[in-house]
């Protein structure tokens, strides 16, 4: 086999992969921090927040929202967004769509009045307000309400408040129903990858079929 159809066959693999449907979907959640901004309000500089049994604050990585840490009230893993912070999250195995019901769900702990908005977004750039997150519960959004029919990429975060004894809004993690996950949006490189593979098999055959008149 030559080194120019191995690649083809690879490139078509590849964009193959990146539209397939997923063949079971279980609850999905937010698996990449895309971007994180400390606003400078909270008691130490950004990210903070807590591990573990809930003792105070103490410095953190932005990764604690991330996967399915359960948390509950005084326990787990959780980032603090005091006013005017913000996390950015996104879903590298899976798209968030609007589904039946509830489709995106920011869970936090500790209750101290600690609020947030939540944004979405389809390209990562351009956010629309999808509502008010509250704390010690787990806040539960319909991309109906605001009738967002695109594929999220992207969900932002931002603290509204700097209350709570870890100052301002308290992530634990960030999830999807099963009914509100789609297979992931191909990146612009795969679309072009896909494309290229099309465009080489093309000029291949036609080369092929002038050879052989």
């Amino acid at each position: 086999m030559s080194v120019l159809r191995k690649f083809v066959i690879t490139a078509l693999a590849m964009a193959s992969a990146a539209f397939s449907l997923q063949a079971h979907a279980e609850v999905g959640y937010a698996d990449v921090v895309l971007d994180y901004h400390d606003s400078g309000a909270g008691p130490i500089a950004g990210p903070y927040g807590g591990i573990g049994a809930f003792t105070g604050y103490s410095p953190v990585t932005t990764d604690v929202v991330l996967g399915s840490e359960p948390g509950s009230i005084g326990y787990g893993d959780f980032l603090s967004l005091p006013t005017g912070s913000y996390v950015t999250v996104g879903f590298t195995d899976e798209t968030a769509i609007d589904g039946v019901g509830d489709d995106i769900f920011i869970q936090e702990t500790g209750a101290s009045g600690e609020r947030a908005n939540v944004y979405v977004s389809s390209d990562t750039i351009n956010f629309v307000l999808l509502g008010v997150a509250a704390d010690d519960e787990t806040t539960a959004f319909d991309l109906a309400s605001i009738g967002f029919t695109d594929p999220v990429r992207a969900i932002k975060i931002v603290g509204l408040d700097s209350l709570g004894a870890s100052p301002g809004f308290d992530v634990v993690n960030v999830q999807v129903l099963p009914g509100s996950v789609a297979p992931p949006v191909p990146e612009p490189e795969t679309i072009g990858m896909l494309l290229a593979g099309l465009g080489v098999i093309s000029v291949v055959a036609r080369r092929r079929k002038q050879a052989n008149k």
